[in-house]
């Protein structure tokens, strides 16, 4: 089968505007602050500091800059778009203009891409939005498209802006902690923090000459248990871990880390956690959790929690959980330090069912 690569990881979040700061703070421990807006929710955030950039310029930006580092043309690649937040994005826009509600403001998916290709003329702009696992999809799509030899190279862009509509939302819910404090599988747990993000990653055949990952495989499916979770059993979980290291024809055993879905919130946490029981039983390999570090940053998640991973990883270890001896998972307290050829598993448990999981080979 045909090697698929990753390479050119960018990303900005709330640890850093720019990948190798964050990298540093994380392999520190370093956890970012949440911000806290100024209306009736009051809920904290993690926010990307810095340049106070609108939307379509940051992402023009980020894309420019992307395929300037990686030597590439637009027109040789296709872009994959990974959001959830994109419409209510737009909509959340043209509110804060004065125009009215009613269903002709109600932006589609179609005016963003026309937007796209109206600035550069890449070979095709594809739009995936599966919750949570948005920007996993998106990678196990293009390695596909890749595979099949109808690209040389995919250019996968995830982001997920700060809105008003999403944090009401998952207030609502009641998923957002009070406290600010993110600690998933931590027995006080409290919700999630939602994460402001804006990652991109070249995906090819053809890598240049410092691709950070080989995506090996993965699987993908939906749930049907209810029209929000999936099954707290960890069934449907344990099923897709398994298809999706028998997809990449990876042995358990050889797994080097776990990179945990981990969104703290009673549901997700409790489903996950018996998937692994399930399927590692007391065989569990090393385990990470990076949503502490970036917020939950929704569909941009399979890409910011990869790139911050292998980036720690190139230059550092993978920090210990600070509540270790507390989790209701075993995690080590020990940093874990990722060398060449080792293969991490990274599990991405989407808002309605959709599970994912990558297996993926660092180089």
């Amino acid at each position: 089968m045909t090697a698929v690569y990753l390479s050119q990881f960018h990303l900005s979040s709330a640890l850093a505007t720019d990948l190798p700061q964050a990298a540093a703070r994380y392999a520190k421990g370093e956890l970012p602050l949440p911000s806290y807006a100024e209306d009736a929710l009051s809920l904290p955030y993690f926010a990307v500091t810095g340049a106070d950039l609108a939307l379509h310029e940051r992402l023009h930006q980020l894309l420019q800059t992307t395929l300037d580092a990686a030597g590439l043309a637009a027109s040789e690649c296709l872009l994959l778009v990974a959001s959830t937040a994109l419409d209510v994005s737009l909509l959340e826009q043209r509110l804060e203009q004065g125009q009215p509600l009613s269903y002709a403001l109600m932006p589609s998916f179609d005016s963003f891409k026309h937007k796209l290709t109206a600035e550069f003329d890449f070979a095709a702009v594809r739009i995936i939005n599966t919750a949570c696992t948005s920007a996993a999809n998106a990678l196990l799509y293009g390695q596909r498209l890749l595979q099949a030899g109808l690209y040389r190279h995919v250019l996968i862009l995830a982001f997920e802006p700060p809105g008003k509509i999403t944090r009401s939302g998952f207030s609502t819910l009641e998923l957002t902690s009070s406290s600010g404090q993110y600690r998933p599988f931590h027995p006080q747990r409290d919700g999630l923090i939602l994460g402001e993000a804006y990652a991109t990653v070249v995906v090819s055949t053809l890598p240049d000459n410092t691709p950070t990952a080989e995506l090996l495989g993965g699987y993908s499916a939906c749930d049907t248990y209810n029209i929000t979770t999936t099954s707290e059993d960890g069934s449907h979980i344990a099923q897709v871990m398994q298809l999706a290291l028998e997809q990449s024809r990876v042995n358990p055993a050889h797994l080097a880390l776990l990179k945990l879905h981990g969104t703290a919130t009673p549901a997700n946490d409790t489903a996950e956690q018996n998937g692994i029981r399930r399927l590692f039983a007391d065989k569990v390999p090393p385990l990470a959790v990076l949503k502490p570090y970036l917020g939950h940053t929704l569909g941009a998640c399979g890409l910011s929690e990869l790139a911050l991973l292998f980036a720690s990883a190139q230059e550092s270890t993978i920090p210990a959980l600070p509540y270790a001896s507390e989790a209701s998972l075993p995690f080590s307290h020990e940093e874990v330090a990722l060398k060449s050829q080792d293969i991490v598993m990274a599990n991405f448990f989407g808002f309605g069912g959709n599970n994912a999981s990558l297996l993926l080979r660092k180089c």
